[in-house]
């Protein structure tokens, strides 16, 4: 019963998009925004529910990343503050479906404090502080019970049926604070982007299976079928009998009250949301092109850049004054790793999953875009693997000795910040990962190809954990700063065929060596 019961849930969560979506923003950064589905919150098993999520990506990483948006169906276990992915669907930017992955073992993911997924994981859980209400509310109709027996019939679970024979309304337990803001959990204080959204209020009013205008969605009765074991339940018994508790019974009798709470956060939720996206445009214009709206071909050449000539490395701060940080930064990548501290570094947390991939020949270099759910944690902050490239030779030297060639796995946070892993590469026996990317190739440079086929980007890794890390720099243009820079030690292998593959494509695609100006370096023991 318990399974036919989730089979039922998901099946009705994996259409719910397509027949209706309340998104509602979670949180933004500069290049992509978090979103949930308030309409597709649906009761899986006791203590357990099932939503959908979306990342949409800026324009330019939508680019970069071969689709403008992944959605993901999330089982939340709201009792133990958990979640794991059922379903990821990527689109692209006129939402069409690219591919489809059912996720074939579920990992669970427990949520962090004061993240973004302790967000999520509010919206789609009740709060605390309506689970409270709700065992009082419970308490209250126990009692209310034994004083009227007359009144017993009227007390109905979700699935019951009133006197006439119609359904009876699923009112939920966090009806009850949604009528009375005050009541209702706000995000951690630290989090200001959701709480510009909703000033002290939850993001999402918890009401899932209410329309954005308030209403029931009009596709509501499909939830009949789903019994409601769920602790929410017993308010249906205030609304019915209980004279003890005011606030409680008002909140569900008196209807039109979610719509007026659920009405307000909406036109706020719009303004950040939309607000915000054309400043981005504006700002690359002003970055990017030193004409106003020059075509696209003067825009690429203006922007042209190379690693020799007069484009070369010497020559990037004065190409664009929006690189003028290749010439004047201080703290700028590579560098040449000697005299580090040693010291006991934690251990990189690499959690990298089989994914599909687009491989491109940016007429840089080969970068291959991944899809979401590969990250890697150190000194307490998670970050999502974008996109890792080649340069020829190494870029990095170690106490000067340099390498054949270089993998830079690029990662990046929900705040935007950039954390490079560098591995180094010498000549070896063949290497199956990278002869998969070689098989791919594209046949001309600035095109892409996304094969049928997917890689983990766990078999770049060395065997060995330890590493050397400092704060550095992206090591092409804009060259921007701030970037958290890990090298590990144990180099790879690629066969010397391997190796000729890329050189005949790049014969040198490497930076010079940048001054360390007294940078600390730290290196694992």
């Amino acid at each position: 019963m318990k399974h036919r019961i989730l089979f039922t849930v998901m099946a009705l969560a994996v259409a719910w998009p397509v027949a209706a979506a309340d998104w509602a923003m979670i949180v933004k950064d500069r290049t992509r925004r978090i979103e949930i589905d308030r309409d597709s919150v649906l009761q899986s098993d006791p203590g357990t529910k099932v939503a959908w999520g979306r990342i949409v990506l800026s324009a330019e990483d939508a680019e970069e990343a071969g689709y403008a948006t992944v959605k993901a169906l999330n089982r939340y276990d709201c009792k133990h503050r958990s979640f794991s992915t059922i379903k990821r669907v990527y689109l692209d930017a006129a939402s069409h479906v690219i591919r489809e992955e059912r996720v074939a073992e579920e990992r669970t993911i427990e949520v962090n404090p004061r993240s973004v997924d302790e967000g999520l994981w509010r919206e789609v859980c009740q709060p605390a502080a309506a689970m409270d209400v709700a065992a009082l509310a419970e308490a209250a109709s126990k009692a209310a019970a034994q004083t009227k027996p007359k009144d017993a019939p009227a007390v109905r679970h979700a699935d019951q049926t009133t006197a006439a024979g119609e359904q009876a309304t699923p009112t939920r337990v966090a009806d009850a604070p949604a009528a009375k803001a005050p009541q209702t959990t706000a995000l951690p204080a630290d989090q200001v982007e959701v709480q510009t959204l909703g000033k002290g209020q939850s993001l999402l009013p918890p009401i899932p299976r209410l329309g954005p205008s308030g209403q029931p969605a009009p596709v509501a009765a499909e939830a009949k079928p789903i019994p409601a074991p769920e602790p929410k339940a017993p308010a249906v018994k205030v609304v019915k009998e209980a004279p003890t508790a005011p606030e409680v019974v008002t909140a569900p009798v008196a209807r039109p009250e979610p719509p007026v709470v659920r009405a307000s956060p909406p036109p706020p939720v719009r303004k950040v949301v939309r607000a915000p996206k054309p400043k981005p445009a504006v700002v690359k214009v002003a970055m990017l092109e030193e004409k106003p709206a020059p075509s696209t071909v003067e825009v690429h050449k203006s922007l042209h850049w190379d690693y020799d000539g007069a484009e070369g490395p010497a020559r990037w701060g004065q190409l664009n004054p929006a690189w003028k940080t290749c010439d004047s930064g201080k703290r700028q990548s590579p560098i040449d790793i000697r005299d580090g501290i040693r010291v006991d570094l934690e251990p990189i947390k690499f959690d990298y999953v089989p994914t599909y991939f687009r491989i491109l020949n940016n007429g840089h270099t080969v970068q291959i875009s991944v899809g979401p759910g590969n990250t890697m944690s150190v000194m307490g902050r998670t970050f999502d693997l974008v996109q890792f490239h080649f340069h020829r030779p190494s870029e990095e030297r170690i106490n000067g000795r340099g390498f054949d060639m270089v993998a830079h796995l690029v990662h990046k946070d929900l705040d935007g910040r950039l954390a490079v892993v560098a591995v180094l590469i010498e000549r070896g026996e063949a290497h199956s990962l990278v002869q998969t990317l070689w098989n791919n190739l594209p046949l001309e440079k600035h095109h892409d190809y996304a094969p049928a086929v997917s890689i983990n980007a766990a078999e770049l890794l060395p065997q060995a954990p330890e590493y050397y890390t400092y704060m550095g720099s992206l090591t092409t243009p804009p060259c921007s700063e701030d970037v958290l820079w890990m090298v590990m030690k144990e180099p790879i292998k690629l066969s010397a065929e391997q190796i000729a593959i890329f050189q005949r494509l790049y014969p040198m695609n490497a930076r010079p060596v940048q001054p360390a100006n007294d940078r600390l370096i730290k290196a694992s023991r």
